[in-house]
């Protein structure tokens, strides 16, 4: 049951990595660069992000002690 808590725990945590720059971007209201509204270069931003954000959760996980 533990490593299922820490599942979860994991998986909030990569979320957050992913989403909260975006979110806070569109709360904020910022505009965007015509360069980074065409389709494909924000698929890649958005996955080269997602790579950067994984890491850093995952570093993040580590550091708190969330490994059974």
């Amino acid at each position: 049951m533990l490593q299922f808590f820490f599942l979860i725990i994991d998986v909030v945590i990569a979320v957050a990595f992913i989403a909260g720059p975006w979110i806070i971007l569109t709360k904020l209201n910022v505009r965007w660069p015509n360069w980074l509204k065409d389709g494909i270069v924000g698929v890649i931003v958005f996955v080269i992000w997602a790579g950067v954000a994984l890491y850093l959760a995952t570093q993040t996980i580590i550091w708190l002690g969330f490994v059974p």
